[in-house]
Parts: C-alpha cells; structure tokens; sequence
C-alpha cells in the first residue's frame, strides 16, 4: 500500500512539474519590429505563423510594421523607454550606432553553438554583422542586394530607347532629356534617397559619403552632384517637389501614377532604390507595363557599383527571451519554407542550401534580382563597400533634403547647396 502510494505521490508531481513546465513555455511572447510595405508584411506574418507552429514554447508573436522612416522614430521612442523589441529588422546605417549605445546583442554565442546555424552562409556574408571596434556579430543578414535603378522598360520600348547597365552620367542626361521631350514623362534623380545617390557619385570618383568620422566628398564634386538636378529642372526634364507631395502607397508610385496621358508630366521613369525591391514593384505595377533594372549612372559605375547585406535581424538587449529571439533568426535563415514565402523580398538568399533548395519555386524578379546582384559584385564590375555611417547621419539627411527642395525650387545654386552640404557635415561630425 505504501509502495503504491509512494508511485501516485511521484506521478502527480511529475504531472504537476509537468504541467508547470509547459504552461511556462507555451505562453512566451516575442514582438518582432520591421519596415515594409503591405506584402512584405503578409510575407512576415506568414513565417511568424509557420515558426508558431513548430515551436514547442513561442505561441504568439507581435508584428510592427511601419514605413522605413517611421521604424526608426518608433524604436527611437521605445529605445528611451526601455521597450525595444525582441527581435528588430535592422539597416546597415544604423548599425553602428546601434551596437554603440548598447541595444543589441552580440550574436557570438547563439552562432558558435549553432542555435543560430550560419554553417551555410559564407564567412563574407556573415561578417557583415560586425561593426569596427566591437569583436561581436551583432546581426544576420536576411540577403545581399545592391542599388539598383528600376524604370518603365515598357516606356523605353515604346520609345525606342534602352537604359543600359553602367550607364554614364552624360548619358543619363540625354537619356531623361530624350524620354522628356518624347513623352513628357520626367525623370527621378534625388528624390529617393539622396545619401546612397550621392555616395555612388562619391565612389565612382574615388571618394565616400563619409570617412574618418565624417563627410569624405569635396565641395567641387558635391556640386557635380547637384548641377545634375539643377539641369533637370531647368530644362523640364526632372520632377518637382509638388509632384511628389501627398503620395501614399504602392499604387501611388510616380513611375504609374497618376495615370492618362495628360498627367505624363507628373510621372517619372525611373526609381533610384535597391535590387531587392523589384518583386515589389513588378506586383504593384499596372498591368502591361514591365519593370527593368539596371545600375546607378556615374561617372565610373564599375568603381560607383556596390554590394551590401539588404538588411539584417538583431536581438535587443531589452529582449527577456533571447533563447526563443535565437530560434527565431535560425528558423529564418535555415528553413526552404521560408524562404518559399518571403522569394527575394529581402534581399538574394545568403544560405547556399536554402538557395539551391527554392530555386525551382523563384518567380520571375527573384532569378532576375539574383542575376543582376550576382553580375554587379563580379570582378570589375564593383568596388568595395563600407557601409558605417557615423553618429548624427540621421541628421544630414533630413538637411540634405531641404538643400534638395531649396534647390529644385532653384532658390539656391548648385554651388550654394555644396557649401550648405559641407557645411552641415562639418558642424554635425565637428
């Protein structure tokens, strides 16, 4: 009777133990924070749901999406609360200050032990999480792509027109001059993201955005830089900061929007922005109009042209549940499935065995993208990249867009917006 007993007592505490135990791991809850449009998200929260499903302690985990601009005033915000994140998608730009001020985690140990596998992924990919002066990784790339310029390819053919790779400068001009004067469709040349346009013009001479802490440029190529906008609007060939106000979403993009012959002029034909995005604009684009992609023009472009991580996952240092954070990041780099749903939106698949393995299933802008990025980082056809922008760059954009709108209104000279730019850098890094 005793023995009998003794064997109930210890079965209900296991059970007891037991049940503890799993109502332990299965209320853990993670909130994972990126930038993105509307089918990026539905991507996400398709892998959130498919990583729920076969893990044995995360039941729940909260997305936060925003636009690129507003991610970072959001985490800004949480960082001064103490209430970042557990898992956030994270820019190369940010990187470093991010690693500096102590938010994000260093990755060492969950990739030594392989909770976070990176045995598939090459050790230049991986190294791309490392920031000068800190021996950690502190992030994973979630792909590699490059900058790219998409355009209306079915505008060009229409008009008997090609925008080659590695095009020239000069050639971008007559280019735009001649698509204006043919269709009235205008061209985009700072509208997007000044900093990167600006930092090809930079390398293809030889130079950087920034060095040693601050702007690497000289006044005189600055204002080479700008002159390209001042001709455009002075000759009607670029787009005015009107045209662009008050545009929302994907359906609103200025390559086909507004549409009709009569708002000609309110398009553009080009969008300066990243290789990683054509998906996107292939899915949101009207039909009948086929997106094309090429490189940034230049002076140089095989010395402008540059590879980079597309955007990187990082576990906070406010995270609670690192492990689960971990599991998260090894999931996304290691699983096909994944990878099936999400087919290039962040960037060329860095993992040579998910790469082989979704190969049959890439639509169309996946295999392109991953032939243009595999072209660009070719020998001759690229430079190396340093991706670090210092503390304060933040900044500088924002006073690079307002000498950019003085300057489209042609309030200001080309000359006048270099000395400005210079300027700001000097006081801003000083």
């Amino acid at each position: 009777m005793k023995k009998l007993l003794s064997f109930c007592l210890v079965l209900l505490l296991g059970l007891a133990i037991f049940g503890l135990t799993s109502c332990r791991n299965d209320d853990v809850e993670l909130v994972f924070a990126w930038w993105g449009g509307d089918m990026r998200a539905e991507q996400t929260h398709e892998v959130i749901d498919m990583f729920v499903e076969q893990s044995d302690n995360v039941d729940y985990i909260e997305g936060l999406f925003t636009s690129f601009g507003d991610h970072w005033t959001d985490l800004s915000i949480r960082a001064a609360a103490n209430d970042l994140p557990d898992i956030v998608q994270h820019d190369v730009a940010h990187l470093l200050s991010w690693v500096e001020a102590g938010h994000l985690v260093d990755l060492t140990p969950f990739i030594n032990d392989n909770r976070i596998d990176m045995r598939n992924v090459s050790q230049a990919a991986t190294n791309t999480g490392r920031v000068p002066g800190h021996p950690g990784i502190y992030a994973v790339p979630t792909g590699m792509n490059v900058a790219a310029m998409l355009y209306n390819a079915t505008l060009l053919a229409d008009l008997g027109l090609e925008a080659p790779r590695n095009m020239t400068i000069d050639h971008f001009i007559l280019l735009s001059r001649e698509i204006y004067e043919r269709s009235g469709v205008r061209t985009n040349w700072a509208f997007n993201d000044p900093f990167n346009q600006m930092n090809v013009h930079l390398r293809a001479q030889g130079a950087a955005l920034f060095s040693g802490g601050g702007l690497g440029g000289t006044i005189e190529q600055y204002e080479q830089f700008f002159n390209v906008l001042v001709q455009g609007i002075e000759e009607g060939w670029h787009i005015l900061p009107e045209h662009e106000a008050g545009r929302e979403g994907s359906e609103q993009n200025p390559m086909w929007y507004p549409p009709g012959d009569e708002n000609a002029n309110l398009r553009v034909w080009n969008s300066p922005v990243w290789s990683n995005m054509l998906n996107g604009y292939m899915n949101d684009a009207p039909d009948g109009m086929t997106i094309g992609m090429t490189t940034y023009p230049s002076v140089n472009p095989s010395l402008g042209n540059f590879g980079r991580a597309t955007m990187f996952l990082t576990i906070t240092t406010h995270s609670e549940q690192q492990d689960e954070a971990a599991a998260f990041l090894n999931f996304y780099m290691n699983t096909p499935a994944v990878h099936e749903v999400i087919l290039g939106d962040r960037g060329v698949v860095v993992n040579t065995v998910v790469a082989t393995a979704i190969a049959p299933y890439l639509p169309e802008g996946s295999v392109r993208q991953a032939e243009f990025v595999d072209w660009v980082n070719s020998p001759g056809n690229s430079s190396p990249y340093d991706p670090l922008r210092p503390a304060g760059h933040a900044e500088l954009l924002e006073y690079l867009r307002l000498i950019i709108e003085d300057l489209t209104r042609l309030n200001i000279t080309a000359r006048e917006a270099a000395e400005r730019f210079d300027a700001a850098g000097a006081r801003i890094f000083s």
